[in-house]
This record gives structure tokens, sequence and C-alpha cells, in this order.
């Protein structure tokens, strides 16, 4: 930590080599007022707090390769200890060498060394400590970190799930309604081949696409509905409505299709007359609405559009926003209507 501060060509350098500074004449104040001369004094500091600089750098490499454990706490109070015994010692041995003619400063040091050993215990302890508690904090951050990509991961992985999911139950459908009009009407079932053919390409080709425009979510929904109104012919009638704010806005990819899918199965299964299935977009309060409604038949033994489909659009909304009031769903007078609330801050 220090080791990079130290080297540090911005501001924090600059701090640590005026701490450094101020370290040096503030001891070096102190020796003087014990009536040594500047030479002396600022000769004794500098040295000093160099030995204690040195010392720092070694803790701070000691502590960023190992953190002691809770069985290991003494070391936290032993390194310390041994790094000022050590600095006092060595700092008499090499002002013995510089000062060998200064016999009264010498006596001085020596006289000194308790104090000396005092003040060295107190910084290095303090250093220890705070190298203890930064490298913690650090490794909860980089946990908190490392479980925030994991979950991350996870709903990536639980999203992709369920837009692979939804593609084949799509495509079921439509090869169980191309085996059917094979013989009754071969035409109609080329068609199919050609549409479905298209939808899939557009839809792979886009497939890592995670937010489209609502205008580009619109061709693959007339893809999709181009493909139905082969299926049901002229029963299944759509209108689709689309505000002129909206168009801008944005949307996660495919995420009406199972809306739509929906609707029609609920809507036209068991049906003989003409269905309208409504689908509206509009921009309110920063929020792209969308709304698909459709008719059904006022059975009880009859599911009301509470399928895989719908369950699947809940799931991913709440993957990627973390909300569970961003789908509403309405059931009135033989009219089944779901309204989806879009935030429009995506990634």
């Amino acid at each position: 930590m220090i080791w990079k501060i130290l080297i540090s060509k911005g501001q924090s350098g600059f701090k640590a080599a005026s701490i450094i500074l101020l370290g040096i004449l503030a001891a070096a104040l102190l020796i003087q007022y014990f009536g040594f001369n500047y030479r002396l004094s600022l000769i004794d500091a500098s040295l000093n707090v160099f030995l204690v600089v040195g010392g720092f750098l070694l803790l701070d490499n000691i502590f960023g390769f190992y953190v002691p454990q809770k069985s290991q706490r003494w070391l936290i109070v032993a390194m310390p200890l041994i790094f000022s015994v050590s600095t006092t010692f060595l700092s008499r041995y090499l002002l013995k060498l510089i000062l060998v003619s200064e016999t009264d400063y010498l006596h001085f040091v020596d006289y000194s060394i308790p104090v000396r050993l005092f003040l060295f215990f107190i910084l290095y302890l303090s250093w220890a400590i705070l190298l203890f508690f930064n490298r913690k904090l650090e490794d909860q951050i980089k946990t908190k970190e490392r479980q925030e990509k994991i979950q991350q991961m996870s709903k990536e992985a639980e999203l992709f799930h369920l837009r692979q999911q939804l593609q084949p139950h799509f495509i079921f459908n439509s090869l169980n309604s191309i085996s059917a009009l094979v013989k009754s009407n071969p035409d109609k079932a080329r068609e199919m081949v050609v549409q479905l053919a298209d939808f899939l390409r557009k839809t792979i080709k886009k497939n890592d696409q995670k937010w489209v425009k609502v205008e580009e979510e619109l061709e693959y929904l007339d893809l999709f509905l181009s493909i139905e109104k082969v299926r049901f012919g002229h029963r299944l009638k759509t209108e689709i409505e689309l505000s002129e704010e909206s168009k801008d806005l944005k949307i996660p990819q495919l995420l009406i299709q199972p809306l739509l899918e929906n609707a029609i199965k609920h809507g036209l299964y068991g049906v003989l007359e003409d269905v309208l299935i409504q689908i509206k977009f509009a921009e309110k309060d920063k929020y792209l609405l969308v709304s698909v409604t459709n008719p059904f038949e006022l059975n009880p033994v009859k599911s009301k559009g509470l399928g895989f489909g719908l369950e699947a659009v809940k799931r991913r909304l709440y993957l990627m926003f973390g909300r569970h009031d961003l789908i509403e769903i309405e059931n009135n007078n033989g009219l089944f209507k779901v309204t989806l609330k879009i935030p429009q801050h995506y990634d």
C-alpha cells in the first residue's frame, strides 16, 4: 500500500513525500529541544525516519501476502515489536558510524534508547493494525464483487435459458401447423416454412442483443403474426397502436412474443368466430407501456392465460429489474389484458 503511494506520480505521492519531510523536521525539532545543534538533529531524524519508512514497506509486503488468522493475531503485536527493536539498534549502530567524533551525542542516543524503542513500537503497531484492517476490507470488497459477479452470471444464464425455452415452444407449434397444412393446403405450408425460416434467421442473428428499439421489435412481431395468420387464416385479426413518442424507446428483445402467443392460444383455441388481439405501445413517466388484449371464453375449466409464456415474462422482468410491479394482469368482461411497464434505464 505505502509503496504504491510513494511511487505514485499524482497527489498521493506528493502527500507521502510531504509527510516524510514533516516527520524529519518534527523529529529534528524534538532532538534540538534537548540542546543539540541543527546538523546533528537533522542527521538523527533523517536516519530514523527513513529506517521507519523502510520498516513500513517491509510490513506492507508481509501483510500484503499474508493476513494473520484468528489464532495468529499475536503476530500483529509481535512483528512491530521485532521491527522496533531492530530499528532502534540499527539506528544506534549507524549513528556511531556516522558521528564517530560526537561523543556527547552518542551518549544521548544510548540514554534515549527506551524512548526510541517505545516510539518505534507505537508507530509500527499502528501501521500493522492499519494494514491488517485494510487487507480485511479489501478481501471483503473482493468477496462481495465475486458474489455480485456470480449472481449476475446466474441471472444471465437463467435469462438465456428462458429465451431458449420460448423459441422451441413457438417452433414446435409452427411445425405442427405446417404438418397439418402439408396435405390440406401445400401452398400455405410452403409459405409458412419460408416465414418461419425468415423469423428464425432474424431472431437468431440478433440473439446477443439485450435491448432493441420498439420499431425493431415490431418487425419481429409482424413476422410472428404473419406465421400465425397462415395457421388461423382470417379468424386472427390484430390491431397495433404505436404512439409517436414510443417509437424510439427500447425494450428487451422478444419480450412481447410470448404474450402474443399466449393471447392467440387462449383467444383462438376453441373459438370459431373472428378474434381481435390488440397491442398498444405508449410512453408514460419514463416507462414504456405495452399492453396485449385478447378475448377469451368465460369457461371456468379453461385456463385464463397464466401459461408458461406469461410466467417466463414475469420471471424475465424480475431478473432484469428486481421488481414484481412491472406486469399487470386484468380479466374483465371476457377480455384478458396484460400490461408491461418497461423502465428506460438499460445496460
